[in-house]
């Protein structure tokens, strides 16, 4: 009887400590998976920021003279000169957003230098070359048109020419990596001013993609200016 008693109670402790053990290895488990578990970063709220206002692109000063002839060599060299003046005492050079990407440009009138014709008329000159009474205008209502065939023009010896060197960001023309140019047979003439494109009723007629400057000029004692077509320069009488 003792035997069978002592044997019980063996196996009562056994039992017993069978469950400590258990119980100890689910706190450690539980203790564990406390520990492995990533708590969430705190989420900060956001603050509202300042509304930003738009900022006007600043007026750019006048240019000089000698910016003018910078700007001319930087991207024609020694190809062209620049005129000092239009032969009316009027300045041969002027500025405004000529095609409409809100940089200043700048135009200037310029003639060949001695023995550059060839460099000026080459097909792998860095400009373009084009002729301002030969500017092709989609006609109003038509959505595909093939334009004309038309000969390349060409400059000639002592010829004066219109230079337009396309602006790049805020500071325009006078950037350096400003480098779009053209070369404008027929649209050297005395400058009157600049007006936005859309005072002149042609040109809101023709639905044009950009509101631009365009050039107003008197050409051989009539009036008209020069204006931004979407690829080229055209020139057009004035109205009335």
């Amino acid at each position: 009887m003792s035997r069978s008693i002592s044997f019980m109670l063996a196996r009562a402790f056994c039992v017993a400590g069978i469950l400590l053990l258990l119980q100890s290895c689910s706190g450690k488990s539980a203790s564990n998976n406390e520990a492995r578990t990533e708590k969430p970063l705190p989420v900060a709220t956001p603050q509202p920021s300042p509304t930003a206002s738009a900022t006007p692109v600043p007026k750019l000063p006048p240019p000089t003279q000698a910016e003018v002839e910078a700007a001319l060599h930087r991207v024609f060299g020694d190809d062209l000169v620049a005129q000092p003046n239009d032969g009316n005492g009027h300045a041969a050079f002027i500025v405004g957003d000529f095609n409409g990407d809100e940089s200043e440009d700048l135009a200037l009138i310029a003639r060949p230098a001695a023995g550059k014709l060839d460099d000026i008329n080459s097909e792998l000159a860095n400009w373009i070359l084009q002729d301002a009474d030969k500017a092709f205008v989609v006609p109003q209502g038509k959505t595909a048109v093939v334009p004309p065939k038309q000969e390349r023009p060409r400059v000639e010896r002592g010829e004066q020419v219109l230079a337009i060197i396309h602006g790049f960001g805020p500071t325009g023309w006078r950037n350096p990596d400003a480098r779009q140019a053209f070369i404008v047979k027929h649209g050297a003439a005395t400058f009157v001013g600049i007006a936005r494109s859309i005072s002149q009723k042609s040109i809101r007629t023709m639905h044009l993609p950009y509101e631009t400057d365009i050039i107003k000029e008197v050409r051989n004692n009539k009036k008209g200016f020069v204006f931004w077509t979407g690829g080229v320069y055209a020139w057009h009488p004035s109205e009335g």
